[in-house]
């Protein structure tokens, strides 16, 4: 007979809880040493396993697999009466959560690309040398050629480093990295209040963390889960697919199970001459995150995906051409842009119904209001107010000191505002953790001013921020806006302890990484024999790839601004807030703008079958058993969770025994 099923938390009906504990000394040395492993073993598996990689959705399995693994392990502590407490599991959810960017190809990857690529591949052919490098300060990129050619090809043996000139590029890059990590932080301490207790957004992320953990001071919760039949059976159909996926890795003609098996399961369905093919893949962790996203934001999302199949199609039909995409941003730059415009629309919007919840923090920031109570957050509203000034500033100047002009530095930091805004409410209401921007804000700059209004000295930095992109996720902030979250769940003695902890995580992992790539590639393989595009500069959107679309971009040199792609983001501004006038003019109308601002995105592709089937299958268990049978089956999809953790967790490890430096991809890009 199976155990009574644990509370679910209903995304209709989110409740506060409050931990029984402290962060204990403890529950910080494993956290910031959880800081260090979480980044460090998927860029290991990622340049040296070649096995699956864990950094590329904004939940990584970096963090993932060893949380889960201290979660098992708590299990046995706990009998022995030295268990970890909710709170310090929510301790260790929040550092690695975060800290699991500093890895990979996200932010500490791309950032060492483009820092060491121009110099190296300059050629007289590509003119790097002769267009961006004399614009780039010697304080923002690695400009001699022989250390660079050091860390590509590697040193010989007792070489000494180069700390000359690393040292000046890392304090300088790390200072402005820093400052837009504490903005990210400070933002999403003030929006907490307004998503989590005036819009009550689902936090599908945080409440399958939150049943893992224990919610309201509760123990033993992944015990419970363990014995209940439903989560058992999730937890066992994924695992065995997996293992036998895995097990095929072993023979020669035994063919996979075209499911959970990465690339392997992507099947595509044609569609008519010049329309986008359907895609069919099933993505795990988008249906099951889904399970706790509303129903609305889950049929907006995948409606809307058909929408743009069909309106792709009548462009490529008709012939609406504003010319190549920008890297990292949607196929179609019409639709691109047309997204983009939804998407401002989308975090303005928000800001207006959020004006109240702002005078609340100008008061208690500016006048020390005491009917604002503030006690709960992180960190004060006066401290979050100020670190978010005061480092916009910092990022400002700094720009401007590396030889932007401030036209382009204002537009630069618009969009990357609207996007890091808008990613972390569209993941905190949905749940879709594979995600990336409509456009860049790079390419927002490049096509307000055009090369005409940036100059060469400005496209040149603009060309170096292009490290911060990296698919959306660089600065964490869709990570740090489940943070505050979490931190409700957590004894509020314990709050003002996070902040510090997650800063100081992304600090020592980034170092880690960093270093750890700096000694691979000066003695011991050279970077370019990483095996990723990253390093050898091929492939379409990798930083060499920036850098020739710049170089080619200034040798035009008359490009001015783009009307014609601010035309297609001013329909689609019109269009979201359209949606937002019918939603509020007609109670129950059901299209959501969230699944507007993101259906051109690459991985929508993908995901849109995962979300239709979740929505189809959330639909129907509430039709016919309403909230509680809700309740009820949400085992399932936790069990599933964990099952597929277990399942590429054992991948690596055979990766990592059998097939070193040879490996498969069980978790990857969908």
């Amino acid at each position: 007979m199976s155990a009574e099923p644990v509370r679910t938390s209903s995304p209709e009906d989110d409740v506060e809880s409050e931990g029984s504990s402290t962060i204990t000394r403890r529950a910080l040395i494993v956290g910031l040493a959880m800081a260090l492993w979480m980044p460090f073993w998927p860029t290991y598996t990622s340049f040296i396993l070649h096995s699956t990689r864990a950094d590329h959705s904004h939940l990584s399995m970096a963090m993932l697999i060893p949380f889960v693994a201290l979660l098992v392990l708590n299990i046995f502590l706990e009998k022995r009466g030295i268990g970890f407490s909710p709170t310090e599991l929510l301790t260790f959810c929040c550092i690695g959560m975060v800290a699991g960017v500093m890895q990979g190809e996200w932010l500490t990857v791309w950032w060492v690309q483009m820092l060491t690529m121009p110099a190296y591949f300059a050629s007289p052919e590509n003119r790097f040398e002769e267009l961006l490098l004399p614009h780039m300060p010697s304080w923002t990129t690695i400009t001699n050629r022989e250390v660079v050619r050091g860390f590509y090809e590697g040193l010989p043996s007792g070489t000494p480093f180069p700390w000359a000139e690393w040292a000046p590029v890392l304090l300088a890059w790390g200072s402005f990295i820093v400052a837009v990590l504490m903005i990210n932080l400070s933002i999403s301490v003030l929006l907490r209040k307004q998503w989590q207790e005036h819009e009550r957004l689902s936090f599908p992320v945080a409440t399958a963390l939150l049943e893992l953990t224990g919610v309201s001071g509760s123990r033993g919760t992944l015990v419970a889960l363990a014995r209940n039949r439903r989560f058992q059976l999730g937890f066992a159909f994924t695992l065995i697919v997996i293992t036998y996926n895995v097990s095929t890795w072993f023979t020669v003609n035994l063919p996979m199970i075209p499911f959970l098996a990465g690339r392997y399961g992507r099947h595509v369905i044609p569609t008519m001459p010049g329309f986008p093919n359907i895609v069919t893949t099933f993505v795990l962790l988008t249906f099951c995150l889904g399970y706790f996203t509303k129903t609305e934001v889950l049929f907006s999302l995948w409606f809307f995906h058909l929408v743009q199949i069909v309106q792709k199609g009548i462009f490529n039909r008709v012939g609406v051409d504003l010319g190549s995409a920008d890297p990292w941003s949607s196929g179609h730059p019409a639709i691109g842009w047309e997204t983009f415009g939804g998407m401002i629309v989308f975090v303005l919007w928000g800001f207006w119904t959020a004006r109240s919840h702002f005078r609340d923090i100008y008061r208690k920031a500016f006048r020390r209001d005491p009917r604002v109570d503030d006690s709960e957050e992180l960190m004060s509203y006066r401290t979050a107010l100020f670190l978010l000034i005061g480092c916009t500033l910092f990022v400002m100047l700094w720009l401007n000191r590396a030889g932007m002009d401030w036209g382009p530095i204002f537009a630069w930091c618009f969009a990357t505002l609207i996007l890091f805004v808008g990613l972390a409410r569209i993941v905190v209401e949905s749940g879709l953790v594979y995600l990336r921007v409509p456009i860049t804000a790079q390419a927002f700059t490049w096509h307000v001013f055009g090369i005409g209004g940036l100059g060469p000295a400005s496209a040149a930095v603009l060309t170096l921020t292009n490290s911060l992109v990296a698919d959306g996720k660089t600065f964490a902030i869709t990570q740090m806006a489940h943070v505050p979250r979490l931190g409700m769940a957590m004894a509020r003695r314990s709050r003002r302890a996070l902040a510090p902890a997650v800063l100081t995580s992304c600090v020592l992992g980034g170092t880690l990484v960093v270093g750890f790539l700096l000694y691979q590639g000066y003695y011991v393989t050279g970077s370019y024999n990483f095996g990723t595009g990253s390093f050898t500069g091929v492939g379409g959107a990798g930083a060499v790839a920036f850098s020739r679309l710049a170089v080619k971009r200034i040798q035009e040199g008359t490009t001015a601004t783009d009307w014609d792609r601010l035309l297609w983001l001013t329909i689609g501004g019109g269009f979201t807030a359209s949606l937002y006038y019918l939603r509020y003019r007609f109670t129950n109308f059901p299209l959501h703008p969230i699944g507007f601002t993101i259906c051109g995105m690459v991985e929508m592709a993908d995901n849109a079958w995962s979300l239709f089937l979740i929505w189809s299958v959330k639909s129907l268990i509430l039709r016919i058993g309403g909230l509680e049978s809700y309740r009820r089956n949400a085992p399932i999809f936790l069990g599933m969770i964990m099952g597929y953790v277990a399942g590429v967790a054992l991948g690596v490890i055979a990766d990592a025994f059998w097939f070193p430096g040879e490996g498969h991809e069980i978790h990857c890009d969908p």
